[in-house]
Order: C-alpha cells, then sequence, then structure tokens
C-alpha cells in the first residue's frame, strides 16, 4: 500500500504535497494521483521526507489534529 504515494511522478507529488494545508490533504491528492487508491498518510509523509534530504522544495504539513 506505501507503494501507492511513489506512484505520483516527483514533480506531481511535490506540486500536491505544496498545494496542500494539512497532511490529509496531502494525502487526499496524492491518491487522486495514485488512481484514486488508498494512501495512508504515514506513506505521503515517508516519500515527501527523501524528496526533502535531496533538496526539492516540499513544505512542512502537519496532521489536522496537531495543535
Amino acid at each position: 500500500m506505501h507503494d501507492r504515494a511513489w506512484q505520483a511522478p516527483k514533480e506531481a507529488f511535490a506540486a500536491a504535497w505544496n498545494g496542500a494545508g494539512l497532511l490529509d490533504e496531502a494525502a487526499e491528492q496524492i491518491k487522486e494521483l495514485a488512481g484514486g487508491k488508498n494512501v495512508p498518510q504515514w506513506a505521503v509523509l515517508a516519500r515527501a521526507t527523501p524528496l526533502r534530504k535531496t533538496g526539492r522544495q516540499v513544505k512542512e504539513l502537519r496532521p489536522a489534529n496537531a495543535t
């Protein structure tokens, strides 16, 4: 299931991530890119982390229930 987060091309993933306000919004947008299949928030976060480490601009997002 976590591999679905990697189905979206890097640029599309980064655009969806950066266009979201919260982690759950990003997961929903990545779900659309993955053909409507469920993509858990942890998998989306797991993909964003290495992109950030390689220098790609991906903003910090937090879960909706975080304070």
